[in-house]
């Protein structure tokens, strides 16, 4: 059977002296293997589509549940994150999160309208890349059904206005006088931050301001947040933390 997808290359190995293995996320069967057949030789007709980012329209051959790539349209590539390490380390992780959070053999065109999104906000340095880390952990939660309730006090339903209290499990948010044990302080700024990365359309959920000060806060909630509902480490993560490192 042929198949048509949008496909995100989300890591590539070798198979033989001139193919490879791709894990793509599609936009129609979740995360998938390809078999790349002659991908690795020069002259290869789908070269650039066989590349770790490059996101091609894929024509596929299936059976048995085993797919060959056929041919394929590259849409872009998103080659300059190559040229900086820390992009490189930033656009690792989120495909590996991807990968993680994609439902197998279902539709997963929200993440990878997501994945898409976040690689090109890295692509173009439009926002720090701890802002786009945060966003892209926060929203990656919501499409996978752990959307956090930032707007208003998860006990009195009354809404925020200054100190906000976050719990990093339920992903809710308290005023000062209905507080858990378990919750951390977030600020209203961060607050703020957060219901726009859940609430915004995909183009712009990294699109915000925040003062420089609260960023850090920002991005510790995210990651703790989305490591909770993750239940799993990330190899991609720590090579991103040590590159933060050696800046």
């Amino acid at each position: 059977m042929r198949l048509k997808v949008k496909g995100l290359v989300l890591g590539e190995r070798p198979k033989g002296e001139t193919s490879k293995l791709l894990t793509v996320l599609t936009d129609i069967c979740g995360v998938i293997t390809v078999n790349a057949k002659g991908v690795r030789k020069i002259s290869a007709a789908y070269l650039k589509s066989a590349q770790l980012f490059a996101f091609s329209e894929m024509l596929l051959y299936e059976k048995n549940g085993f797919y060959t790539l056929v041919e394929a349209s590259l849409v872009t590539d998103f080659y300059p994150i190559r040229e900086d390490l820390n992009s490189y380390a930033l656009a690792c992780y989120i495909c590996e999160s991807a990968g993680a959070f994609a439902p197998p053999g279902e539709d997963s065109s929200g993440i990878l309208r997501l994945a898409l999104n976040t690689l090109y906000a890295i692509e173009n340095k439009t926002y720090p890349l701890k802002q786009i880390k945060a966003a892209f952990e926060f929203r990656i939660c919501a499409e996978s059904g752990f959307a956090p309730d930032a707007d208003a006090c998860a006990v009195c339903g009354r809404e925020i206005g200054g100190d906000a209290y976050f719990d990093l499990k339920e992903g809710e948010v308290y005023c000062g006088d209905c507080k858990s044990g378990t919750s951390v302080l977030i600020g209203d700024p961060v607050r703020r931050a957060i219901s726009h990365i859940i609430c915004s359309d995909i183009k712009k959920f990294a699109s915000f301001r925040i003062p420089e000060s609260d960023l850090p806060r920002l991005s510790d909630c995210a990651e703790r947040f989305f490591l909770a509902h993750a239940e799993r480490g990330f190899n991609t993560l720590a090579f991103y933390k040590n590159c933060e490192e050696l800046k």
